[in-house]
């Protein structure tokens, strides 16, 4: 849609948000479904989406050691390095927007999440950026079903509520103690046979828009059963994280950053004293979603990373079932985010869309 259309699209909403003091239990309810109804959303092309394979960095053969980037929806990669594997949060379930407005019941739907999430019974660790329906909901089935050997890592709520799934009992680790930030780094978390780090990063979650930041608060008590609706799975504390993919003498091979929601500088930053180190960050995986909803993003992220390859996440709609042809998120401006991108990436530096069960295969520089 063109930009006159998304700005009138903004311009309907805003005027009948206003309408409604923004403390009320209604605001939310209300805005999404005029949203829903406006279905507004900018064009995927401008996004540039690949299928199949892309190879980044690597030479002509094939037996050059590389990290395989998988992507699966939402905030979800699976990553793969020296046979071993890692996830973060997937999403296929996807609910209708209406749906999750009006809070009506959600839950994960098994058969799609069975016909499009690929082999992940070797993962052994699954990073949870923040508890949010489209990040944790199809998560827990996940973990328990196809994934019985991962543990989870995440914020406090997510401890919280997945109290709730006896199965999941000894494999959950809230990481908010461990976290660091742009002030002072956080705890390494080795996992792999020490083949792969990982340090939570304290960031925070754009609002979906207008300023208005759905699904909020936190959950501070263990749980009995999981939510029925989208209100229930709050977020809980967002995190960033930075994944070092290890040689077996302990070096950092390849680096990299990953935010499953775009937020304000410094939020989601690696503390200075690995930016300061001999390992820079090699990739960088953005989220599209709610880019225009904070302060200069991708730009401040990008600049301060200084990445050479920058990976496209959370792009697509999470309101239509993945069988349907992809849209872009409604109310998001892709040709400006890719304008923005691009004008600020490092020199020689490129950025990739994957469409879902698309992969980049990255060799170390």
């Amino acid at each position: 849609m063109v930009a006159s259309a998304d700005a009138r699209c903004r311009y309907a909403v805003s005027r009948r948000a206003s309408r409604v003091a923004a403390a009320t239990a209604l605001v939310g309810p209300i805005c999404l479904a005029l949203l829903a109804l406006a279905g507004c959303t900018g064009s995927i092309a401008h996004l540039h989406p690949f299928d199949g394979m892309r190879s980044v960095h690597c030479g002509a053969t094939d037996d050059t050691e590389a990290v395989e980037l998988t992507y699966l929806g939402s905030g979800g990669f699976l990553m793969t390095w020296n046979h071993h594997a890692i996830l973060t949060a997937p999403f296929y379930s996807n609910p209708g927007l209406l749906q999750v407005a009006f809070g009506l019941p959600i839950s994960p739907n098994t058969e799609r999440i069975d016909a499009h999430l690929p082999p992940v019974d070797d993962v052994e660790a699954i990073l949870v950026g923040h508890t949010h329906y489209d990040h944790l909901m199809d998560t827990v089935y996940i973990a328990e079903t196809h994934a019985p050997r991962a543990v989870l890592y995440g914020n406090e709520t997510m401890a919280h509520i997945l109290a709730a799934r006896e199965h999941l009992r000894g494999r959950v680790v809230a990481m908010d103690d461990a976290a660091g930030d742009w002030w002072q780094p956080g705890r390494w978390v080795y996992v792999a046979d020490r083949s792969i780090r990982f340090m939570a990063l304290r960031s925070e979650h754009a609002p979906h828009f207008l300023g208005i930041k759905m699904f909020g608060g936190s959950v501070d008590q263990n749980q009995d059963s999981l939510p029925r609706t989208a209100y229930g799975w709050k977020e809980g504390q967002t995190f960033a994280f930075l994944i070092d993919f290890l040689g077996t003498d302990g070096a950092v091979r390849l680096r990299l950053h990953y935010q499953d929601a775009a937020s304000n500088p410094p939020a989601g930053f690696p503390p200075p004293s690995e930016n300061a180190s001999a390992d820079p960050v090699d990739v960088a995986i953005l989220c599209v979603a709610s880019f225009g909803e904070v302060d200069d993003y991708p730009e401040a992220i990008v600049q301060q990373l200084q990445p050479q390859t920058v990976i496209l996440g959370h792009w697509e709609s999470f309101f239509r079932s993945p069988d349907l042809p992809t849209q872009a998120v409604p109310l998001t401006d892709t040709k400006q985010f890719a304008l923005r991108l691009t004008h600020v990436l490092p020199d020689g530096a490129r950025w990739y869309t994957p469409r879902p069960r698309a992969a980049l295969r990255i060799c170390p520089r």
